[in-house]
């Protein structure tokens, strides 16, 4: 029997799925399609001790995702009401982009901030700079950020 024939009749058909593109690959498709509509199968590692992307998140762990985006936009908009105070940018990066003005200033910070919660959620599973998991980094931002955001309300009571 042909290689042609085999595919035909169905013999080869594991042979010819293995030549076809391979479906584990993450893309963009895979974070919007499967990770926020629930379409993916995977929920969780095979192993503990490989690193994986998954088809779906945590409703928790997106959540704290979330969060963590909504607290950035809290600090940018606290850090210009305390500009508007007297106080200044520690931050250099940031205190070259209100020279620009504040929409540069808003825009790039919760860009930078999205960028690294993606990053960090899609790679939840993976050991990061071989210190801790992606996930408990995303926590630990949380914890980070409502720290900021405490602080910037105590700066913002002693102003007035």
């Amino acid at each position: 029997m042909s290689a042609q024939e085999q595919v035909i009749t169905g013999t080869t058909r594991a042979a010819e799925r293995r030549q076809d593109e391979d479906r584990r690959r993450h893309s963009l498709r895979t974070l919007t399609y499967c990770g926020m509509r629930g379409r993916g199968r995977r929920h969780q590692v095979r192993r503990s001790d490989h690193s994986y992307y998954l088809d779906r998140y945590e409703p928790r762990l997106v959540m704290t995702g979330l969060l963590v985006l909504f607290l950035s936009c809290l600090d940018a908009l606290f850090t210009l009401s305390l500009l508007s105070k007297g106080a200044y940018e520690a931050n250099h990066l940031m205190a070259a982009l209100l020279e620009l003005g504040t929409h540069p200033f808003v825009i790039t910070k919760v860009a930078i901030t999205a960028a690294g919660v993606l990053f960090l959620l899609m790679h939840s599973h993976f050991r990061i700079l071989r210190v801790t998991s992606g996930k408990r980094m995303l926590e630990v931002l949380a914890g980070v950020y409502g720290l900021l955001i405490a602080w910037e309300l105590f700066l913002m009571r002693a102003i007035a």
